[in-house]
């Protein structure tokens, strides 16, 4: 066992980001007041009172000057009243003018966000209208950025959620690379894997759950190892028994094969035809109950490079042989195909001879067999079709599953048990497939078997 990492729990792993994350933003926000500050003692920001304290510098002058136009800043309104309330200098409308000479009229120094400076002349009074904000030195970004506090806040704001996304991003990055240690242990059980190496966490939590799945993996490997003794011990019985029997059917069958040659009513020959049927079906049976263990104990595929024409060459000159005995007409087209393939080339021989073998027992004589090679980029082919009888629906869906034997009048000898049942496994093996149809160029059966290259 590998021995475990210092962990945390995900409650201090949660509380030193929040410490973190709080550090950071005081330091953010310490950083940008230090900024702000630095921009008042440099001149680049006014500060709030700004064109308060300008307005009393000029007081005296603008109590003097005849036009008080070049002494109040752009930024702020004025108007110069005669004592009667009549508008005589304005850089406002005569509306604004009014409003400004009613407030002052009310004793007040403010309206809303607005204040007001007023300055006794001769026989005039002017009312400077200003606002207490802080704003930009420069003149154009005065214009386009009017209100520099609310920016200021603005951009904290947005830093402030910037450093949310960053630390979540990272506390998701720091969960998910532990939650994978968790994920490959589960995924290696769920594969029955389970000679795998457990790795650890630095999370309390997650290695309580990786302890409890490296049990479960120990206890499940010893459960499916004993399950793996029992059944390796039910195939060899199984085999064994099914050899043994083989044995008294002989005897059986030899005794029967005895009997019909003596001289019989019509009866009794009835009675021991129908004997030597039923002998044939067991042995039938005890063969293919032979086969399945066989293939069961088979189940490891040794690949090696095999060259395809040459693998073909044998193929289709042990198929015209066999199909010599009923006079059939074996033909073959070879189509693009790789030089080589990648396959166990006895089990793959197995498959396709099986296959052959049942289109030779399902073809009536002088009919056709047609074996068809192709490939393209990622798999290749290799389909056998006959002019027989060809599978029904039933056959279709279910001729490869085990002993299942379909249209007793077409499957008289009961090969579509076992034999494709055996080649759907082979082929599985390769990562490959099998799929059966019903030829239309031929009419009868069609099977397509895909391998990758």
């Amino acid at each position: 066992m590998e021995r475990i990492k210092k962990q945390k729990s995900i409650s201090k792993i949660f509380a030193i980001y929040v410490v973190v994350f709080c550090m950071v933003t005081i330091s953010v926000a310490v950083i940008d007041l230090r900024l702000f500050f630095i921009g008042l003692n440099k001149g680049f920001i006014l500060p709030a009172n700004y064109y308060e304290r300008k307005i009393e510098n000029q007081r005296s002058e603008i109590a003097k000057a005849k036009d008080v136009k070049k002494l109040i800043p752009e930024e702020c309104n004025y108007a110069v009243y005669d004592l009667n309330g009549k508008t005589l200098q304005a850089n406002v409308s005569q509306d604004k003018a009014l409003d400004m000479w009613n407030v002052v009229k009310n004793n007040k120094i403010s309206n809303g966000k607005y204040f007001y400076k007023i300055i006794q002349r001769n026989n005039e009074i002017c009312v400077v209208e200003y606002i207490i904000d802080i704003s930009f030195a420069n003149p154009t970004l005065r214009k386009y950025i009017k209100n520099l506090q609310s920016v200021w806040l603005i951009v904290l704001f947005a830093l402030f959620v910037i450093q949310i996304i960053i630390f979540s991003k990272c506390f998701q990055k720091r969960l998910k690379k532990e939650m994978k240690i968790l994920k490959d242990t589960t995924e290696n059980i769920q594969m029955e894997n389970l000679e795998f190496k457990v790795q650890y966490s630095n999370i309390v939590e997650i290695n309580d759950v990786i302890n409890a799945l490296n049990k479960m993996k120990t206890k499940l490997s010893e459960s499916l190892t004993k399950q793996w003794d029992m059944e390796e011990t039910r195939k060899e019985q199984i085999g064994a028994l099914a050899h043994d029997i083989k044995t008294p059917l002989t005897i059986i069958r030899g005794n029967s094969e005895l009997l019909g040659e003596s001289d019989l009513n019509v009866e009794q020959i009835k009675f021991n035809d129908a004997t030597l049927n039923e002998i044939k079906n067991m042995e039938f049976y005890i063969k293919s109950l032979i086969e399945i263990t066989r293939s069961e104990k088979e189940a490891v595929i040794q690949k090696k490079q095999v060259n395809v024409m040459d693998f073909i060459d044998d193929i289709t000159k042990s198929a015209s042989l066999i199909s010599k005995n009923k006079n059939l007409n074996f033909k073959s087209q070879i189509k693009n195909i790789p030089e080589f393939i990648f396959v166990d080339e006895i089990a793959l021989k197995r498959v396709i001879n099986n296959i052959i073998s049942n289109s030779i027992d399902y073809c009536l004589n002088n009919e056709e067999i047609l074996l068809t090679v192709d490939s393209d980029d990622k798999n290749i082919q290799f389909i056998i079709e006959d002019s027989g009888k060809g599978f029904t629906k039933e056959e279709i869906s279910f001729a490869t599953d085990q002993f299942f034997q379909g249209d007793k009048s077409r499957n008289s000898k009961n090969h579509y048990g076992m034999g494709l049942y055996i080649s759907k496994k082979i082929m599985k093996k390769h990562n490959g497939s099998i799929i059966l149809k019903n030829s239309e160029s031929l009419k009868g059966a069609k099977v397509i078997l895909i391998l990758p290259i």
